[in-house]
């Protein structure tokens, strides 16, 4: 559902505040069941892994609503939706928490930066677009970049949308091939390298390279 998406993005389950809210704990999988518009309809929300999914069913006859993915801004099909968005909305704002980013290894390395540098993400529009940046807290000078991208313009192949974190490395670990490092944005400024946030490279890989970045933003 489109709607989950929207909502949802940047938002971590906290699976504690699940059973008590009103879902139902089969092995791994919390489910959720509402009927909504004069009981015609039911929305299903299953959370596996920390994800969430919500279908909407038609209860006479037990098939699912798909028009409720129609792009649409009104009639029957948008006060659908605004039904199953305040379900939504009320689950997330109950039982999720909103993060800095929307991988679970951008917000890992999130904390890291707090806790090691007393750097946290600071939001800037640059080049007509939003990323977030980490500051050094006495240069001001940039450790890293975040951004929310599709793979293809770090990789040449993949419509997926992934975040990036960009390092200042003055070419040093390109030049030796190195795993997991991407040449740089667009290629606008060779000092710096990329990293796809995907957990190709553990958290203290990351993190060792981090370090160089932020030994180039104390000069």
């Amino acid at each position: 559902m489109k709607l989950v998406e929207e909502l949802f993005f940047k938002y971590t389950v906290v699976e504690e505040k699940l059973v008590p809210y009103g879902f139902v704990k089969n092995n791994e999988i919390y489910s959720y069941n509402q009927q909504i518009h004069n009981k015609d309809f039911e929305l299903r929300v299953k959370i596996e892994n920390g994800n969430i999914d919500a279908k909407l069913f038609d209860t006479e006859f037990n098939d699912e609503y798909a028009l409720i993915n129609v792009d649409t801004s009104g009639g029957y099909i948008a006060s659908l939706k605004e039904e199953c968005s305040a379900v939504l909305t009320d689950i997330r704002d109950k039982c999720f928490k909103l993060e800095y980013f929307a991988f679970a290894q951008t917000n890992r390395i999130a904390e890291l930066f707090k806790e090691k540098y007393g750097s946290i993400p600071e939001e800037i529009k640059f080049g007509g677009s939003y990323m977030k940046i980490f500051r050094n807290n006495e240069s001001r000078k940039w450790i890293a970049i975040v951004m929310y991208t599709k793979k293809n313009k770090i990789t040449g192949t993949s419509e997926e949308k992934v975040e990036i974190l960009a390092l200042n490395f003055k070419n040093e670990a390109l030049d030796h091939n190195e795993p997991g490092l991407y040449h740089p944005y667009k290629n606008k400024n060779k000092n710096w390298v990329s990293i796809i946030m995907d957990d190709s490279l553990t958290d203290e890989e990351i993190m060792k390279y981090v370090e160089i970045s932020y030994k180039y933003s104390l000069t």
